[in-house]
């Protein structure tokens, strides 16, 4: 369906119509095309930072901190306005801690995710001195303390649960159900957790779950979260607590 110009306009604050040119925060689209050619991509800070601040605005009730996921864009100059206005990042590459790291992101609002951190990558994020690593598996956190103990430090780490919960979502995207790949599954947490505490060279900082993408439903948030609320309880019971639920 075709949309009128004025009626697209409608639907994106950010865009405008001024004398006849449409404009991106007031800057007009036509002179953007005609300094840097096209194809080209425009991004307009005004809507970047209203939904940065939409979502630590419903946060605001308790002490936060909203991460941005890099892989979405990794443009300089995005991650530059959101370190600016005091977001934190979520990497999955060592290239995507050098790019957060360029921009002058605070180290400490970095977490490291993804399942295919190599040594160099561990290192490198330890040397920066990132605020938390999210585990992906048990095999992860032997590397994590191997790493660590090499480098005389210790290495902050959460581990990803797998809740199981149905995101609903599309099935290539989804990550919480227990057939999916990714985190460790739900009934072995206590047994993962006690076995960082374990580790000399790990120091428990949180828990992490995370159960897809593109979810326009709030039910499976609220059944991850009463999961979580349950397993938080199971942990406090065996001496394991947390600074961060991400």
């Amino acid at each position: 369906m075709m949309l009128e110009p004025a009626t697209f306009v409608h639907q994106f604050e950010s865009l405008s119509y001024q004398h006849d040119a449409l404009c991106v925060d007031e800057v007009s689209a036509e002179l953007l095309a005609q300094e840097f050619g096209t194809p080209l991509y425009v991004y307009s800070k005004t809507a970047i930072m209203r939904a940065y601040r939409a979502y630590t605005n419903a946060f605001a009730f308790i002490d936060h901190r909203i991460h941005y996921a890099v892989k979405a864009n990794s443009n300089l100059a995005v991650l530059g306005v959101l370190s600016e206005a005091g977001a934190g990042f979520d990497i999955v590459s060592a290239g995507e801690l050098a790019r957060v790291l360029a921009v002058d992101a605070d180290p400490s609002s970095i977490v490291y995710s993804g399942v295919g951190k190599s040594k160099d990558d561990i290192k490198k994020a330890l040397e920066a001195g990132i605020g938390c690593f999210n585990v992906e598996s048990m095999s992860e956190l032997d590397t994590l303390d191997r790493v660590a103990d090499e480098m005389g430090v210790q290495a902050p780490i959460s581990i990803r649960i797998n809740p199981d919960v149905d995101a609903n979502t599309h099935p290539y995207i989804s990550t919480g159900l227990k057939e999916n790949k990714f985190g460790i599954n739900h009934a072995k947490t206590i047994e993962a957790y006690q076995h960082a505490q374990s580790l000399e060279n790990l120091s428990i900082k949180g828990i992490d779950y995370h159960i897809g993408s593109q979810i326009t439903d709030l039910d499976p948030f609220v059944d991850a979260l009463d999961k979580l609320m349950e397993l938080l309880d199971e942990l406090d019971d065996v001496g394991i607590t947390f600074e961060h639920v991400d």
